[in-house]
């Protein structure tokens, strides 16, 4: 792993942000210098953030796991627990057997972690924001509000898909098992998932008038997931995922007898 790395971005935030995924440390493990600030020049020229990040000496690195390998997918019939486990990267030894108190009180850990894990990164960047965290079995949610920019949204939401990788790692390396830990910003994630669902909805019925399947545009895995949950409760209908990340994506078809 670099103890070091030099990254542009279009701002010193989203340089900052790309740096300390290279490095997969948390903000508080990590001492940020800016090089060159994001300046637009004349005749709309611009020149981009340049940051230098640099892991502390008092860092010292964990068992960060490595992303893991999503298993296949088959049906709407394999549902529940396990299924929504196996959407955030699949059921671990210490994740088989659980109670579900013992679930959330793993899911409570991993919240409180991702949570001072944002909350730090908020800091260090000098950015406003409250926290807000719901807790399921099945995962936990930190939502970030108040944030007064779209910053850590980026375009497309491709910030946010960095941010939750950065959470991911840092609470994997504290807890040395799976994160099952969803991170969003003001809401989108939130947003974008009812787009989905609306698009599944005409999916849905296109297949019915048609009787030929339909595939939707790829997702990742717990959006998938949440597709599959919405078939699973409409009638003459199935679904299956088929593909390989990132291109993944649900297929809906006529149910068969």
């Amino acid at each position: 792993m670099p103890m070091q790395v030099v990254v542009s971005g279009a701002t010193v935030e989203q340089a900052t942000l790309r740096a300390l995924e290279q490095l997969q440390v948390a903000p508080h493990e990590a001492h940020v210098e800016v090089l060159n600030p994001a300046r637009r020049g004349l005749f709309g020229s611009s020149r981009p953030a340049q940051v230098r990040v640099t892991v502390r000496d008092d860092h010292h690195p964990g068992s960060a796991d490595t992303a893991p390998n999503e298993d296949q997918e088959t049906n709407v019939a394999d549902t529940g627990i396990e299924e929504a486990a196996r959407a955030h990267g699949g059921l671990t030894d210490d994740e088989e057997g659980l109670t579900p108190q013992q679930r959330m009180d793993q899911r409570d850990e991993e919240a409180e972690l991702a949570a001072d894990f944002v909350e730090g990164l908020l800091d260090r960047l000098d950015l406003p924001g409250d926290i807000e965290i719901a807790v399921h079995e099945e995962q936990a949610l930190v939502n970030v509000t108040e944030v007064g920019s779209g910053l850590l949204i980026g375009r497309r939401g491709a910030t946010l898909d960095a941010l939750q990788e950065l959470v991911r790692c840092a609470v994997q390396r504290q807890t040395e098992r799976r994160s099952h830990v969803r991170v969003d910003v003001e809401g989108y994630r939130a947003r974008q998932l009812d787009k989905l669902r609306d698009k599944c909805r005409d999916a849905i019925a296109e297949v019915r008038e048609s009787g030929e399947p339909v595939r939707l545009e790829p997702m990742d895995a717990y959006e998938r997931k949440m597709m599959h949950d919405l078939v699973a409760k409409t009638g003459g209908v199935t679904s299956s995922s088929e593909g390989t990340e990132p291109k993944r994506r649900v297929v809906i078809m006529p149910e068969t007898d």
